[in-house]
């Protein structure tokens, strides 16, 4: 399947199988009205009015943009998505999309009812209402007949529901009948069918008592019905629960052991109030209808215990056998992890057993016939490894069983749900729970904060909490003051018996007792010594000198015992409090933390040379003590340069970032020689706000070393960052003092490389006379020292200049020359951009034709070469020749990839010049 569409829930696509990024907002209601037209045109005004209650006088051309960005997330299909008779249409191939899926489980099980098997029936609609992950286009407003259509599918969804608890009483399958259908009512209260269904299912149960007082909250909740029509099908339910009261009704199952079902055991703890928790409590309640057993895992302090027991609480109903509680001690610090015999026997003591020291096996036979036909509900908390409950769960096959473990236990034949921290509101409302709620929403702005320190994991934020409740004279600004120092923020989140660092050392000390375990957590303190935010195979071998399969074994370990969390193939990241904590155990010994930063440096600015000359070599490096003995990654050629650097992206940035506040020398040197490699990498790839960063830091660095030579050249691509983000002043400002620094220390190649920079800003700001100047003293200094590559760059950026000044055909032999040059030095990146300013010379001559074939060759050659910049600078070009030849329709679309394009890599000034155009030829039009 090529693409993936989800409609039921928030929209996604998936392109190849991979999530790609949708711009939010309208973008995506355009999605979503296009899908529910699927294969149909849909007229430009129809969307409007679903994008807009009251569309203003620039929607036509938003929809173009909004238009052209799905364009760019479709990727190779974009061509999926076209403009037909004043309209817009998206082809969708069967099964690519969500709902398609849905209405077809539908269908299936409609024609398995009318077949007579209505337990099929149950299993088909239970499978598609899995597919609904929320409401339709959750979270989009909803406008006009787009609205109603995306409310005519979530009704859809309800009547799915209502069918699934028909099949699932026709089938006996009461309790799953009644789960689902309180999951809905607790949704939509007034929904009277649904009330009616729940009262019939609790009447075939034979659960008289819960029937008749669902017949008065259904009374209660549809007392405002208009017409009064669901007051007389309450009134005939109530009539038929008579009947069924008076006659012969099928009783629950007998109880073993000669205890009723009236005075079954319960030995739950009482169930918190959840924040934020209650989607989820409704579908665990549903999985657990589906499934008897299921696993709650996630990290500590996530609170997997307290959702499992509230869960607990509301199948309560449905589980008159006994609800039990048993926990086995699998992260409580300095107890042992209870074994299978001790739990059958703690089990067997709650049922009320009289154990005289039998054999385990006949213990645990005695619990199964205790456990069978009872509708027994049990909660196996803290679960340590597979090891300790599987056997147990054999046992208690016929109860409903909810286990809780930080580890995932892919071994055990159970449906396992991850459990994740909490959204920011839902945070803060916690906060206030625990701190009160008065307190916090004097101080919401700093709330927000505060919840974000405590990396909205429930443990740390009811630690906070009831540290603010137990000391009134506290402010929430206090209280984040004690926990901004990262290295006292776990010296904080603990009050009482309660502490973020002991709950997550259980973590570390079980996992080092695994096979392997030792090796993970070598992996997991090297990890906390460098601080990078993510983590994969080829840092993981570099840091500990392991094989692939070695490395990957170790951080499998660590993700099965909850300390990382997957984020991509092979590739980790870090909760922050955890990251905090691995950063603590780093600090035990400081010689080794010392020699891992070491050896993550070398990796980092060793491969990043190889990948930068695979983009563009490098002339005049400086040797330094930044080598790996042996390289970790093989790049053969510019995609591997180019994968390699996104990948790892976010890792060189904040390894840039950790080693500019060091203050040591060999952290300063480290941050100006990365700088240098990662340009041109950050601005082709338009990721500029990096560079600045990246940048800032560097030219710190390079004064405290007293480097002018590398202050100069900080101060070249701090400069390049400031351009493009809107800074044009400034940056002319960085760039002459960079050429001063240069012409100081006789840095000669240096001196002309900066003058080429500068001759760029004085060209976009209008001095056409001084960037001629400075691009002409430059290629004299590049033809005496022979500096071929550098000569390609300048004949290019003189050439563009001189047809600013209308003198096109000096451009063009400079353009030959610079197109001559890169060919034969195979500088494929230049290459693009000289095609592009040929491209631009002919069409400036009025010679269409010949523009057309140089920009069409120089758009697929800064595609081939990953050059985003250089893309949306040929496709504004491009709309020009397009305008001229009088297809303005052409024209538009070009521009509005532009701009998608330009916006994408947040390129200031670039969106700000495709604006402008596209404003222009609105215009004309």
């Amino acid at each position: 399947m090529a693409l993936g569409f989800g409609l039921l829930g928030p929209v996604t696509l998936c392109v190849d199988g991979v999530p790609a990024a949708l711009p939010s907002g309208r973008p995506q209601l355009l999605l979503a009205a296009l899908l529910l037209s699927r294969n149909r045109r849909v007229p430009a005004d129809r969307l409007r009015a679903g994008l807009w209650a009251a569309p203003p006088p620039s929607a036509q051309v938003n929809l173009r943009t909004y238009v052209n960005r799905l364009r760019v997330a479709l990727g190779p299909y974009r061509d999926r998505l076209t403009w037909v008779n004043s309209g817009y249409l998206l082809v969708v191939e069967p099964a690519e999309l969500d709902v398609d899926r849905f209405e077809s489980d539908v269908q299936d099980a409609l024609d398995a009812g009318r077949q007579g098997d209505p337990g099929r029936s149950a299993d088909l609609l239970a499978a598609g209402l899995r597919r609904w992950s929320g409401e339709a286009a959750e979270g989009l407003p909803r406008h006009g007949a787009l609205g109603r259509r995306l409310d005519a599918l979530d009704e859809s969804r309800w009547a799915a529901v209502e069918r699934y608890a028909v099949a699932c009483t026709a089938a006996g399958r009461f309790r799953g009948a009644a789960t689902i259908l309180r999951s809905l009512l607790a949704e939509h209260p007034a929904r009277g069918s649904a009330w009616e269904a729940l009262v019939r299912v609790l009447i075939r149960a034979g659960e008289q008592p819960e029937a008749w007082a669902a017949l008065a909250a259904a009374e209660a909740a549809t007392a405002a019905d208009a017409d009064g029509s669901a007051g007389r099908r309450l009134r005939d339910l109530a009539d038929e629960l008579r009947g069924a009261a008076s006659g012969p009704v099928a009783g629950p199952p007998p109880v073993h052991g000669g205890t009723s079902e009236r005075d079954a055991p319960c030995t739950l703890p009482p169930p918190v109030v959840l924040v934020g928790r209650e989607r989820v409590l409704a579908d665990l309640e549903a999985e657990v209808v589906r499934a008897n057993m299921i696993l709650l895992h996630g990290p500590a302090g996530v609170g997997k215990s307290a959702l499992a027991v509230a869960l607990a609480a509301r199948l309560a109903p449905a589980c008159p056998g006994g609800r039990l509680y048993l926990d086995l001690c699998g992260s409580s610090p300095g107890l042992s992890p209870m074994t299978v015999e001790e739990a059958i026997g703690g089990l067997l003591r709650a049922l009320g057993a009289d154990r005289t020291g039998g054999t385990p096996g006949a213990e645990a036979a005695e619990l199964r016939v205790r456990v069978g036909g009872r509708r027994v509900l049990v909660v196996l908390d803290n679960v340590v490894d597979a090891g300790q409950v599987r056997r147990l769960l054999a046992v208690l096959v016929d109860a409903t069983v909810i286990v809780t473990s930080r580890m995932t236990l892919p071994t055990l034949d159970i449906v396992t749900l991850p459990v994740g921290e909490l959204g920011p509101d839902d945070s803060v409302a916690l906060l206030a729970r625990h701190a009160g709620p008065g307190r916090i929403a004097a101080s919401r702005p700093e709330a927000e904060v505060l919840a974000t320190l405590c990396g909205h994991l429930p443990l740390a934020l009811r630690i906070v909490g009831a540290r603010l409740a137990g000391r009134p004279d506290w402010t929430v600004p206090a209280m984040i003051a004690r926990l901004s120092d990262e290295q006292y923020r776990l010296d904080e989140l603990r009050c009482d018996d309660l502490a973020v660092r002991a709950s997550l050392a259980v973590s570390g000390d079980v996992l080092v007792e695994r096979p392997g375990g030792a090796d993970a957590m070598e992996v997991f303190d090297r990890w906390g010594a460098v601080r990078s935010p993510t983590l994969g195979l080829d840092l993981a071998r570099a840091l500990t000198g392991t094989t692939e399969r070695e490395a990957r074994a170790a951080l499998d370990r660590l993700a099965d015992a909850g300390l990382v969390e997957a984020c991509g193939p092979d590739r980790y990241r870090l909760h922050d409090l955890v990251r905090i904590y691995a950063m603590e155990r780093a600090r035990r010994d400081p010689a080794i933390r010392a020699a891992t930063v070491h050896t993550a440096r070398c990796y980092f600015l060793d491969t990043a040379r190889r990948a930068r000359d695979l983009i563009r070599p490098a002339t005049d490096r400086l040797s330094d003590g930044f080598v790996e003995e042996s390289a970790t990654v093989t790049l053969s050629d510019q995609r591997d340069a180019l994968r390699w650097f996104e990948q790892e992206r976010e890792n060189l940035i904040a390894a840039a970032r950790t080693s500019a506040g060091e203050g040591t020398a060999e952290a300063d040197l480290f941050v100006v020689r990365l700088c240098a490699e990662l340009y041109p990498f950050l601005p082709m790839r338009g990721h500029y706000r990096a560079l600045r960063e990246v940048a800032e830091g560097a030219l710190g660095c390079a004064r405290r070393l007293g480097s002018r030579r590398d202050e100069a050249t900080s101060l070249t691509y701090f400069a390049v960052a400031q351009s493009r983000l809107g800074e044009t002043d400034q940056a002319v400002g960085s760039l002459r003092m960079a050429l001063a620094l240069h012409e100081a220390g006789g840095e000669g190649r240096a001196v002309a490389v900066t003058l080429d920079h500068l001759g760029v800003l004085q060209a976009a700001a209008g001095r056409l006379d001084e960037a001629e100047a400075a691009f002409l003293r430059a290629l004299d200094m590049h033809r005496r020292r022979d500096d071929r590559q550098r000569l390609g760059v300048t004949l290019n950026n003189l050439a563009d200049v001189l047809l600013q000044l209308d003198r096109t055909e000096a451009a063009l032999v400079h353009l030959q020359e610079s197109l001559r040059l890169r060919r034969e030095l195979r500088d494929e990146l230049g290459l693009g951009i000289t095609m592009l300013t040929i491209g631009q010379a002919h069409a400036r001559g009025g010679r269409c034709q010949q523009a057309y074939e140089w920009l069409g060759t120089a758009l697929t050659t800064v595609r081939a070469t990953g050059n985003r910049e250089a893309e949306w600078r040929v496709l504004t070009v491009r709309a020009d020749v397009h305008r001229a030849a009088g297809r303005a329709a052409a024209a538009r679309d070009d521009l509005h990839l532009a701009l998608a394009l330009s916006e994408q890599i947040g390129d200031a000034n670039g969106a700000r010049e495709v604006r402008s155009v596209l404003a222009g030829l609105s215009a004309q039009a």
